[in-house]
């Protein structure tokens, strides 16, 4: 037996790990608002009604698995930027752990992307305490970091550049694992860090 993708906990009766598998695969292939309840339902192998047993409707399954989705991104940048070291050390755990997850579920990480204009705003308060950009912007405040660049240009500069590459890794424009591209973009990340 395989094991469960993050985003499904083990507690879930099959029907609903069925329904989030398909749904979080249908979210990042078409987009939420193209993939239709019925698409969805077909795609885990049930019907409609088996939905709406465990979510008020689609809108509700997708904000679900997006804060999944949005919090381990949080564990993982908090994980790795929590560990001792040089900021470059640093650095280079986070873009690792990063691209782990983008091998692990690129679902995940392009949902994520894709969809964070639509439901960070929605997300429960405890969720937003955990904020990435946030979480950035204070990595960024070491002296490392050049003073030079306006640090709001910088996190997005960071975050699009992880974005654009998770973009490309699921649509197979990035051969191999995404891990196998963390030297590059490490090195890219702090060439535009560096003061």
């Amino acid at each position: 037996m395989s094991a469960l993708p993050f985003y499904v906990e083990p507690t879930d009766p099959p029907s609903k790990q069925e329904l989030l598998k398909a749904a979080l695969k249908l979210f990042a292939r078409d987009g939420v608002r193209e993939s239709s309840i019925r698409a969805v339902a077909a795609e885990a192998g049930f019907t409609n009604p088996v939905l709406f047993k465990y979510f008020e409707g689609k809108d509700a399954l997708a904000l679900h698995l997006f804060e999944r989705c949005y919090l381990r991104l949080v564990r993982e940048a908090t994980v790795a930027l929590a560990e001792g070291g040089t900021f470059r050390a640093r650095l280079g755990r986070l873009i690792n752990r990063l691209l782990a997850l983008v091998d692990e579920s690129p679902e995940a990480v392009l949902f994520v992307n894709e969809e964070l204009r639509r439901y960070w705003p929605r997300m429960s308060p405890a969720t937003r305490r955990h904020s990435l950009i946030g979480l950035t912007r204070t990595f960024f405040e070491e002296d490392e970091v050049s003073r030079d660049v306006d640090r709001t240009l910088l996190i997005a500069a960071f975050w699009g550049l992880l974005g654009q590459f998770a973009r490309m890794h699921a649509f197979g424009e990035w051969k191999g694992p995404a891990v196998n591209a963390a030297p590059q973009l490490e090195a890219l990340v702090f060439k535009m860090l560096a003061s």
